[in-house]
Formats: C-alpha cells, structure tokens, sequence
C-alpha cells in the first residue's frame, strides 16, 4: 500500500515563478511513488492530476495561513498522512499543525528568503515550526548554512538544488523579432523578475560603461518585470532601472523587453553571448540559489554573477561561467570582458549544457523520493 503525503504550498501554478515551478515538479514526482493529496492556492487543482485538491484563496498572508492551518487540520484528521511536506518555511506552520494532530513526519522546503525573513511576527510564529521538521531540504549549501543559523540540526538537513527543464534538441532556432536591429551585436542577457536584489540599475551605472568602453557593440537585454508584490511595496525598480540606463548614458546598449514567451526567450539564449546575475546581498535579502544560471547552462550560454548568496551552487567558476568578488563592479566589468574573449575556449556551450544535465527534473525527483523514504524511515 503506497504511503500518503499532504503536500502544503502556497507557491504553485497558476502563479508562474522559480519557488512554483519547484513545487509543481516536486508534486509531479512524489506523485509517481505515494498517494497525494494537495493544500494549495485556489486555481492550483487547474494543474493536478488523479489527487485530491483543497485550493484557498490567497488573500492577505495572515488570512491565507490562518485558513491553511485549519484545512491543514482538518485534513490531516480525514486523510491521516504518513508524511506531510510544506513547500516553504510559510507553509511549515499549517504542517506543523496538522503533524501534530496526527503524528505524521514532516519535510520543510527552504529557499532561502523565507529562513531569515525580517519580521519578529514570522520569525516567531514560523521559523520555529521549520525546526521542528523531522527534514528541512535547502536549495543550496548558503540556504544550508541559514538554516543553521535558524537553529536546525545540521543532521536534519539535506542540500537539494531546483531543478531544471533542458531545452530539446531541434532545427536550427529562428532569430528574436525584436524591432530593433541586432546584427554584429554581442548579446548580454539578463532573466528573471526585476526585484532590487537583482542588483541591475548598480551594474547599469558601474559596470556597463566599462564594458561598452571596450566593446562598442555590446547590447544588454533585460527580460523580466516586476512582481506584484514589488509593485505593492512600491519599490519603483522599473523606473529606477530606466532612470539608471539614461544617467550612465546607456540608451543604445540596453534594451528593457519586458516579460516575453517561452519561445522567443529560447530565441534569445539562442544568441545571447553571456548571461549577466550581478546579483547583491541586501539586509533581510539573499539569492537562494540562481535557476536562472543553470537556464542559461542549458541553454549554453556561460553567466557571469558576483559569488553572492547560493548563486557559487549554480555557475562553477571557469567552466559555466565566472564568479566575482561580491560588490566589485570593475572587477564584474573585466569578467564580462574576458568572458567574451572566453566564448568556445574556456567556456564553451558543450560544457554548460553538460553541468545543467545534473540538475534535471528527473534526477530532482529520484531525490526527493529518496529524502522522503528515508524520513519516513527514520520517523518510524
């Protein structure tokens, strides 16, 4: 008879980001060996096949645990789990609550932000029920080591990198139509959400200048927008990142695109020369891992990133790419520079791909499952 797992999240589709493409893969494999049951945001169950599904709307995050802690409950008392996983530290509380009502072992999927999230409320009320997992899974060996700092045994823990969906092998991959002209340019690419630790406008005014210096046709494409919540906290980072591109005089080597389709991001690795994460430590902030990095790997494109956070576990230095001394934007700048020169010596396309191979989907499962069955064992 296959074991029963209550997988708690608020992260998952049909919200589209790094945390929920996690989740769902993680639900997906888990699903192959035990028999699953899903608390989630409302609209997830759009995405679940043959499991049953409580969705909740996601509201304030007060009003969203509240209820999560109470459906938790309730279904961990109906459905009586061998083993409940909370896809992140905010969904470690519900699983603590519903562990303790029926006895059950727990997993804590740990990204990073939410082990040292700066709020006295979360970090007494959730940081505690992270420690009391019988597993805390980290997305890399920084998120390791802030866990500890968090007061979990160093025994609990297990290191698990996201994993990552590798590109097919295909016809030759059509050029972007972008509207503007791309010819003889060298492409740096830069993916993801635009939040503050992505550290863009600072890299725009120190860094771009220097190697526009040296490299006239060097073109930065940035691809992303900002997420709902930045928007809500009102941080301006797309304004800040325009204001910083005219200040450094940068108008004709940077282009913001904004959020594009699968296809033409696939268009753009298919061209891009480097991809660029000059990512920074901020107070209360970290970079969990880096998914973006080992996207570019797959895709073959080498990164250049400062060593911050758990980006050091998603680009291996002089081989995918090259790491920088956190906060040196001259040294970032030559990096970019000799990258250039590196591209089909040092670094190479076949090299990346191969790195990016490890941290495929499928393996990711084989782990977990893995984690999984050595918890329950160990909670026997």
């Amino acid at each position: 008879m296959k074991k029963r797992i209550l997988f708690i999240t608020r992260n998952f589709p049909p919200l589209v980001g790094g945390m929920e493409r996690l989740n769902f893969h993680a639900f997906e494999a888990l699903s192959d060996r035990y028999e699953m049951m899903l608390l989630g945001p409302k609209g997830c169950g759009d995405y679940v096949q043959d499991a049953p599904v409580t969705g909740i709307s996601t509201g304030s995050s007060l009003q969203y645990v509240m209820r999560c802690c109470f459906e938790a409950y309730r279904l961990s008392h109906q459905w009586k789990p061998d083993l409940i996983i909370a896809g992140s530290g905010v969904a470690a509380l519900p699983a603590r609550v519903a562990a303790r009502r029926t006895g059950a072992a727990t997993i804590t999927l740990v990204h990073g932000l939410d082990v040292i999230y700066p709020s006295k409320l979360y970090q007494v009320g959730f940081v505690p029920a992270i420690r009391n997992s019988d597993t805390v899974v980290a997305n890399s060996a920084n998120t390791a080591n802030l866990t500890v700092s968090a007061g979990v045994p160093q025994n609990c823990i297990e290191i698990l990198h996201p994993g990552v969906t590798l590109p097919t092998q295909c016809s030759a991959v059509q050029p972007p139509q972008l509207g503007f002209d791309l010819a003889g340019k060298k492409i740096l690419l830069s993916v993801g959400r635009l939040i503050r630790r992505k550290g863009l406008p600072a890299f725009i005014q120190f860094a771009l200048p220097k190697i526009v210096d040296k490299d006239p046709d060097v073109l930065f494409l940035v691809i992303g927008t900002a997420s709902e919540s930045t928007a809500l906290k009102k941080e301006g980072i797309e304004a800040e990142l325009q204001q910083a591109v005219v200040d450094a005089g940068m108008q004709q080597h940077v282009k913001l695109l904004g959020r594009v389709s699968d296809e033409t991001l696939g268009q753009l690795f298919s061209i891009a020369s480097l991809h660029l994460f000059p990512v920074l430590d901020l107070p209360g902030d970290v970079e969990g891992f880096g998914m973006v990095a080992i996207e570019a790997a797959a895709h073959g494109v080498p990164t250049i990133a400062f060593a911050a956070g758990g980006v050091p576990d998603a680009v291996k230095d002089k081989v995918t790419g090259y790491l920088v001394e956190r906060g040196s934007y001259d040294a970032f700048a030559q990096a970019v520079l000799h990258g250039l020169n590196m591209l089909g010596k040092e670094l190479c396309s076949e090299r990346c791909i191969e790195f990016a191979e490890q941290f495929s989907w499928d393996k990711y499962g084989q782990r977990l499952c893995a984690i999984c069955e050595q918890t329950l064992s160990d909670h026997s």
